[in-house]
């Protein structure tokens, strides 16, 4: 018998079968388990296939035969990175899986504010045909982006982006080289001033959280679309609410949240400005079937020694 794999909520069967096949003992939790099974099961763990459930620093202590935790995506706000690394072990992302659905639901939300779909939509269940004078949207040829964090989804992203004939800049401090047809900008907030669309694709890390707050909101060029595909906690909601009601923000297209779900209640951002989706940018069949299936491969690998080091969330901390 090899050793043990637990698989935290239910995945694509596909990604199942890549386990089943490694040779090693499966345990798979039901949907929903609760944290005291979550930790029973850790316990006795080598590997943690995880979706989003939340492991904190006190439930991984109790996994002392672990070797990896192997993320069903690419983020890892979940996973308590900090203790893995001190025990130097790795967290494995999927790296690869998500990115084209993300890059396609991000233009999605930019499309929607662009050609005004939020407003036109409840301007026709309300019966009020005359909106079609008062509204003015974007025509995305010729227009101005920025994307911000140009990685797996943000090159994907800018080349959409370009297709659209957009003239596209990134801003990326980490990459030498962008991709072609991607100019680079240099300063961030100058950028902001002078484009008409800006997409966010950086991670949640202490330099990126509350990247826009109120006063780099401010800078943002009147009438701007934000899209944020990425995290949230990256921009300041409530400074969101205030440069959507009365500051330059003309659009908000997010599919993240500080807190996921949001608090009922919670005022979130005006509904004419804003168009909102519950962190679904990756629930595409096709997606679904390829995260599940590359970290199932990343667990396999990682067990045998052969984890690459570019599916690796904490690569530099454990200096690979």
């Amino acid at each position: 018998m090899g050793k043990t794999i637990v698989v935290t909520e239910p995945i694509h069967e596909d990604g199942m079968a890549v386990l089943e096949a490694s040779g090693h003992e499966v345990v798979a939790l039901p949907a929903g388990a609760s944290e005291a099974e979550m930790a029973e099961a850790a316990a006795g763990a080598a590997a943690l296939l995880v979706r989003t459930a939340v492991f904190d620093a006190a439930l991984l202590s109790r996994a002392n035969g672990l070797e990896v935790i192997s993320r069903h995506g690419v983020g890892c706000d979940n996973i308590d990175v900090g203790h893995m690394s001190g025990r130097g072990l790795p967290v494995a992302i999927a790296a690869d899986a998500n990115s084209t659905s993300v890059s396609e639901h991000a233009l999605g939300l930019l499309l929607a504010g662009a050609k005004r779909l939020p407003g036109s939509d409840a301007a026709m269940r309300a019966e009020d045909w005359n909106w079609r004078s008062r509204s003015i949207g974007l025509e995305l040829r010729g227009a101005k982006a920025l994307v911000i964090g140009v990685g797996r989804v943000g090159s994907r992203v800018a080349k959409l982006l370009l297709a659209f004939g957009m003239e596209v800049r990134g801003y990326d401090p980490f990459l030498e080289a962008l991709p072609e047809g991607v100019a680079r900008a240099e300063d961030l907030d100058a950028a902001l001033g002078e484009v008409d669309a800006v997409m966010i694709h950086v991670p949640l890390k202490d330099d990126t959280r509350n990247l826009f707050d109120a006063a780099r909101l401010g800078r943002v060029k009147p009438g701007a679309y934000v899209i944020n595909c990425a995290r949230g906690g990256i921009v300041d909601e409530p400074a969101m609410r205030e440069a959507l009601q009365d500051g330059p923000v003309g659009f908000y297209g997010t599919d993240v949240f500080l807190k996921e779900p949001p608090e009922a209640g919670d005022p979130l951002f005006p509904p004419e400005k804003s168009m909102l989706s519950p962190h679904s940018a990756a629930m595409t069949s096709a997606s679904m079937r390829m995260m599940a299936v590359q970290a199932a491969e990343n667990v396999v690998a990682a067990l045998e020694g052969k984890l690459d080091p570019r599916c690796v969330f904490n690569r530099a901390e454990l200096g690979l």
